[in-house]
């Protein structure tokens, strides 16, 4: 069986919520102008990275609560808060193997795609108890204005623009990690993250942005706009945009439709997943998406990868990153894709 992430509500932020598409946009677009320039180095682009972001440095005392805990045979469970901003608490959900008595686990960080919750990988999936029955500590949060979290995301966009917003969202991944490093459960030098459509391009943010996170597996969040153009699921992707509207009425071809969003949207040459997954390198990097995602085409994972595996073949790592495209396979997390992340992890973390 597989696990359609559309039956979850798996579904690209972006193509829910146009104004958060648009965070993909503008986010990458000050900061990759000239793509990863060989005159800066990786260390300087993350910064700037980062600084695009708006990711603040400081770091506010934790305050970590334990709200509930139970067990189910050997695994145990937890609903915990810890603060990231001033009096801005995450809510996060951990479950671990009592294997943690004797030594610290491994740890996962699981992120699903928007607007889902944390819960959401638990039930019906148990996706967060197989990986904690495999020996992770693993720990999924709800990103900001999502879940247990007050607020709507496109209010937030509206009032603080989108990359701050999507500066939010990995901050708080970074204070999860933060978390994570004070419990003696948890194995703090061996940390992997796996991402789920928005979850899959928070998981390359991460990768690229903090040092912490050493494995990145990203499932159907690479965006390279040229493949998703020549696709046609630009008119998946952007359906609340006025441009898209025009452009269907008026029968526009894709190269036409290119060409008219880079006119309306001139950062749009500057704006790639494989520009944000080159700063992955050199750690291991596993990139999946399904061959019928309606959403993020295989040609744009491939893309991504083609791309990214130059810098990881400069820094004689080539064996450190890998692509599978799911046969017969739409926007979904299936069966096989768990088999290969849980493979990645056990080789690599």
């Amino acid at each position: 069986m597989r696990a359609k992430l559309s039956a979850l509500s798996f579904v690209l932020a972006i193509v829910a919520k146009p104004y958060v598409l648009w965070m993909f946009v503008t986010a990458s677009a000050v900061f990759f102008h000239s793509g990863c320039d060989r005159n800066r180095t990786q260390d300087q682009l993350r910064a700037e990275l980062r600084a695009s972001l708006q990711i603040p440095i400081y770091k506010n005392p934790l305050e970590p609560e334990l709200v509930a805990s139970w067990k189910k045979r050997e695994t145990v469970f937890e609903r915990v808060r810890f603060q990231g901003r001033r009096d801005d608490f995450i809510p996060a959900l951990i479950c671990y193997s009592e294997l943690a008595k004797t030594r610290p686990l491994p740890v996962i960080l699981c992120m699903p795609g928007s607007p889902n919750r944390k819960e959401d990988l638990l039930h019906p999936v148990q996706l967060l108890t197989r990986l904690a029955r495999r020996g992770y500590f693993v720990v999924s949060i709800d990103r900001p204005y999502h879940g247990e979290r007050d607020g709507d995301s496109n209010t937030a966009i509206l009032q603080k623009g989108v990359t701050r917003v999507l500066g939010e969202y990995v901050y708080d991944l970074m204070r999860t990690v933060d978390y994570v490093q004070t419990r003696t459960e948890a194995d703090g030098k061996r940390i992997g993250m796996l991402g789920l459509s928005m979850g899959g391009m928070e998981a390359l943010l991460m990768g690229a942005l903090d040092s912490r996170v050493g494995v990145v597996v990203s499932v159907a969040g690479q965006i390279s706009w040229d493949e998703i153009f020549s696709a046609g699921s630009w008119k998946t992707v952007f359906p609340g945009f006025t441009l898209t509207r025009k452009l269907i009425r008026s029968n526009a071809t894709n190269s036409n439709a290119l060409e008219a969003f880079k006119r309306e949207f001139p950062d749009m040459d500057n704006i790639d997943s494989s520009k944000i997954s080159k700063l992955v390198s050199p750690k291991p990097l596993l990139l999946m998406t399904g061959d019928e995602d309606r959403f993020v085409p295989p040609s744009s994972t491939l893309k991504t990868y083609n791309e990214t595996l130059v810098e990881y073949q400069a820094s004689d790592v080539a064996n450190r990153i890998s692509v599978w495209i799911e046969p017969e396979i739409g926007h979904a997390f299936s069966k096989e894709m768990e088999k290969r992340a849980l493979e990645w992890f056990t080789t690599w973390l």
